[in-house]
């Protein structure tokens, strides 16, 4: 289920379509005082933008494809002020009638590379205290870029997220999300990712 219209700003960008754009109310924790929908830093950000429909093939042969979406991120500051932000987009699904079509997908708000490494470094800390002796030097720096790449913790704070709907290249429709991440703990102190690493560490070198 999606929330309604909650944190969605149906604009058009440049003469682009709008696009109408809601985040999954199984993200949503609550609402905050400016009625924008606020999600952990360390849960799943699902958004569903919906568009006019694309008409249909007009041969049997002819294929559809999917709708895709990028964004472009901006952290909002007290004041007001903007600054862009890294957003990762990995759609999930969609659906369609024949009035209108959708595009499910996840929001990643990444933390800054240093910030990445030093929650990999942490959480292999913790690693290394329940298996002493277990993982080698070798095996430690490889799980080191291994865990900073699948370090699952968004940045905290406002956002305003533009969602470009994408067709192939071509953008069909536009719309804008705000919401606020909160923070709700560290990647490092979650237990939920442990357990991938300690079956091959286990293991003694060939």
């Amino acid at each position: 289920m999606l929330a309604p219209v909650l944190l969605l700003t149906n604009i058009a960008f440049a003469g682009d379509q709008p696009a109408s754009c809601e985040i999954a109310k199984l993200s949503i924790l609550d609402l905050s005082s400016a009625g924008l929908a606020q999600v952990s830093n360390l849960g799943f950000i699902e958004i569903r933008c919906r568009v006019s429909a694309r008409p249909f093939p007009d041969k049997p042969d002819e294929f559809r494809y999917g709708l895709k979406v990028v964004t472009t991120a901006y952290q909002i500051s007290a004041d007001g002020t903007r600054k862009e932000v890294p957003s990762v987009v990995n759609v999930s699904g969609g659906g369609f009638d024949r009035e209108r079509e959708s595009v499910n997908f996840y929001l990643d708000l990444p933390l800054e590379r240093a910030e990445r490494d030093l929650e990999a470094r942490k959480y292999l800390d913790r690693l290394q205290k329940k298996a002493p002796g277990a993982i080698s030097d070798s095996q430690s720096k490889q799980m080191l870029e291994h865990i900073s790449r699948f370090v699952s913790q968004h940045r905290a704070g406002h956002f305003r997220v533009e969602c470009r709907v994408l067709d192939g290249t071509r953008v069909v429709g536009v719309g804008v999300v705000e919401l606020e991440v909160l923070f709700k703990g560290r990647f490092s102190d979650a237990d939920g990712f442990l357990g991938y690493w300690q079956a091959p560490t286990s293991k003694a070198e060939p």
